[in-house]
């Protein structure tokens, strides 16, 4: 049974320069990449007398991390939900005031977590210099042996290809250096990096 889920969100908003003001009571959240086993599990939500049986990821797709003084820090999983949705609401915040939204597609359910006071080294991607790794223009795909059991692989920007030791959906976003089967490059998208084919 999963712990005490909170904050059921259809879309994380994030504030720009326009809402230059103090905001010490709101969390910021940033995309994380989480060593979990990929998967996914039924959750079942009520949310304004709605309930919905719904599908949540293994990983964590967002932290959200309070401001000294706010509340508590929240982790936030990829989250899918079939209609009804919870009908439309007026709310207010300190950001965009008072008006009436409406509820779509679930995206993310959010979780309180404990953040260590710790701070952890980042990890890093290693790149391997491209050696016999190069792109083949009649078949559109990387080509060549690598080293160190590295793969080659295309890289987005520039059509060319390097030797890579992390799979796409293990490396850090959003530099997405990271491995895809033949005729994919890793890209990244607003979940993390993900391997799209080459167009």
């Amino acid at each position: 049974m999963m712990p005490s889920l909170v904050a059921l969100a259809a879309a994380v908003m994030v504030a720009t320069s326009a809402f230059a003001q103090p905001v010490p009571d709101d969390l910021a959240c940033y995309l994380v990449k989480d060593p979990a086993r990929k998967g996914s599990s039924p959750v079942t939500l009520t949310n304004a007398g709605v309930t919905q049986s719904c599908t949540i990821g293994s990983r964590a797709q967002l932290a959200c991390l309070a401001a000294p003084g706010g509340g508590g820090d929240l982790l936030c999983y990829r989250l899918s939900c079939p209609k009804p949705f919870p009908p439309a609401a007026e709310m207010t915040d300190q950001l965009g005031g008072t008006r009436v939204v409406k509820l779509k597609a679930a995206t993310f359910l959010c979780a309180p977590a404990t953040r260590s006071a710790a701070t952890i080294g980042s990890t890093t991607t290693t790149t391997l210099p491209s050696g016999s790794c190069d792109f083949d223009s009649d078949t559109r795909q990387c080509v060549g042996t690598c080293g160190n059991g590295g793969h080659c692989s295309a890289v987005t920007s520039g059509g060319a290809c390097e030797c890579r030791t992390t799979a796409c959906g293990d490396a850090d976003a959003p530099e997405c250096n990271g491995f895809c089967d033949a005729g994919k490059a890793c890209t990244f998208d607003i979940t993390g990096c993900s391997c799209f084919d080459i167009p």
